[in-house]
Order: structure tokens, then sequence, then C-alpha cells
């Protein structure tokens, strides 16, 4: 359902959508010891490769307001942490960063890095919502997903496991999973390929492979 209060198609076709595009980055983790890193993800990788970080609260969450998700959870690296940090950003470490992203994970937000025009790797990481995030709405109401971001993994649900309890249908932001006659039904085309689904399943029915 769309939110009373959302982004117009003008504001999305002129600053966001025509400027970037973005990545869904699976959450298939690892957790390991007290400083919680994420044991050989690609976001670990992003964030390491990276000179500097920092965070701020996400500018989507603020404008439109349509859910209690944790505003804190955008992170800008390198030139972008810069500019970022003069403005008032604070700047973190990358176990920081690690921990920020799993806070936001369990919450039901999807991680997304944003490649801007002109630049040749991710300089900015999201944590998203449906109902706020100016790409994944739109993704979601306008039908702008095959050019707005893409992802390398995809879930996969083994049906002899599923007990049909529903749990992972509201952590899909996508609607690839619903309840049907209490029969759970998975549309495979809708994945985002985020991975929120996985840890919510109790009975290991869901898995996340390489998208073809």
């Amino acid at each position: 359902m769309q939110p009373e209060n959302d982004w117009t198609r003008e504001e999305l076709e002129k600053d966001y959508i025509g400027k970037m595009s973005a990545i869904t980055v699976s959450t298939e983790i690892v957790i390991k010891g007290k400083q919680r890193i994420l044991d050989q993800s690609e976001m670990e990788k992003l964030l390491r490769n990276a000179r500097r970080i920092s965070v701020k609260e996400c500018g989507c969450r603020n404008k439109l307001g349509n859910c209690d998700n944790p505003k804190s959870g955008c992170l800008n690296l390198d030139d972008e942490a810069d500019s970022a940090i003069e403005k008032g950003a604070r700047e973190i470490s990358v176990e920081e960063a690690l921990q920020v992203l799993e806070e936001t994970y369990n919450a039901g937000l999807v991680h997304m890095a944003y490649v801007f025009t002109g630049k040749d790797k991710p300089t900015y990481i999201c944590s998203c919502c449906s109902c706020c995030c100016h790409s994944l709405g739109a993704a979601m109401r306008y039908g702008y997903s095959d050019h707005v971001f893409y992802s390398d993994k995809i879930s996969v649900h083994d049906f002899e496991l599923c007990e049909n309890c529903g749990e992972c249908v509201d952590r899909c932001h996508f609607g690839a999973r619903s309840l049907e006659d209490d029969k759970l039904i998975f549309k495979s085309e809708k994945c985002g390929g985020c991975g929120l689904c996985l840890r919510e399943c109790n009975y290991d029915a869901i898995s996340m492979k390489e998208r073809l």
C-alpha cells in the first residue's frame, strides 16, 4: 500500500533515479565475537576497502516519517564521507559501521549500496524501508526496479521444510512472499536478494544462492 506521505514521481526522476543506481546487499552473514564482525560478506569487503566512513541519519525517514525504524544507518565512504563529515556527519570505524548495519538488519531494513553517476564504485550505503526510501519506494510503487537496483543473490525456498508460519512474509519488502489459504507462496521473480527473510525462518527453509 502506498503511504499517504510519499515521494512524487517528479521528485524521484529529477533528484534520484536519474543520478544513481543501487545494489541490494545480501545479509547472508556470520557473526563472530563481541565485535560482531560480518565474516567474508560483500559489505565487509566494501567497508574495509574504504579510506574513510561516516554515519548520519536517514534523510528519507526524516523527510517522510512513515515508520518508526531506526533513523541512523546511512553510511558514506571515501570522498563522500569527507563531504558528509564537513556537514556534520560522524566519522566511524569499520567495526562501528558493521554494528550499525547489523542493528538495522535486525530492524528489517534492506542494505543498499548506491553508485552515483560518474563514480566507479559505491560511495553510499543506506538501510532502507519501502515506506520511506526514495529508491526502494520507487521500485515498489512506480515500477523502477529493473534500473534502480540489482542483487547478485536470490533466496530459495524449500517447501518440504516450510511450516507455513508466515514469519518471512512481513520481512519481505518486495512482495515475494505471501500466505494464501495458510500456504506460503513464493514468487522468486520478485525477490530482491536482500536476505532479510533468511534469519527470520526458524525451520531452515530459506537459503541464498547466486542469481543466474
